[in-house]
């Protein structure tokens, strides 16, 4: 009998107070924000009317609650998987605070293969998405996770340029806003697994 299949829905977290000041976040613990409790409240009844056989979040706070607010009473699962990249040293610093460090330039000439220091590079972020995202069973399954990990994730499944982006951390010329939805599917599973993307930060309830 083969394999139904899989319907995934990925959410990026609300937006924290650190988002509000330019502060990268990575692996730090940081809740939601005012703003990003908003988004998650709006982003509710768009999922009311939805079932999903199971639902995951990231085990870092902003996610879980994003979660909470946005599905409440649903069984949660939480895992470390679908963290988000670990900025390292460079945790809680702004942009400006991280350009006055020499280690930051040399991290940025290729921030896909190189991780930052005492952290991750995207192409490791891609690539524990990717373990979570193959083991999945079919069904419909939704996510809360964060913006980088999402974004390491469909250049990991689909071969996405990584190309550092003058003035932004991160290597993604594409935007993805807080709690917006990223829909896949994939039939069959293991090296026959075929993904698609069927629709790409839907944020129409922050409209």
């Amino acid at each position: 009998m083969s394999e139904s299949p899989l319907h995934l829905t990925l959410v990026r977290h609300g937006a924290t107070d650190w988002n509000g000041a330019g502060r990268w976040q990575g692996w730090s613990d940081t809740p939601l924000g005012a703003v990003g409790e908003d988004q998650a409240a709006r982003l509710r009844p768009r999922l009311a009317g939805r079932v999903f056989d199971r639902v995951f979040s990231s085990d870092l706070a902003r996610a879980a609650r994003t979660a909470e607010l946005s599905l409440p009473s649903a069984p949660l699962t939480l895992d470390a998987r679908l963290r988000e990249l670990h900025f390292g040293v460079f945790e809680g610093v702004t942009t400006d605070e991280a350009q006055r460090d020499d280690r930051y330039a040399r991290w940025q000439l290729d921030p896909w293969a190189t991780p930052a220091p005492d952290g991750e590079s995207l192409s490791q972020v891609g690539a524990r998405l990717r373990d979570w995202a193959d083991g999945l069973p079919g069904g419909r399954v939704i996510a809360f996770t964060h913006g980088a990990a999402i974004r390491a994730l469909l250049c990991d499944l689909f071969g996405w340029p990584a190309r550092p982006q003058p003035g932004y951390v991160l290597p993604f010329p594409y935007q993805l806003s807080h709690t917006s939805l990223t829909t896949l599917t994939r039939t069959g599973q293991g090296e026959g697994a075929r993904w698609a993307l069927v629709t790409y930060n839907d944020h129409a309830h922050l409209e």
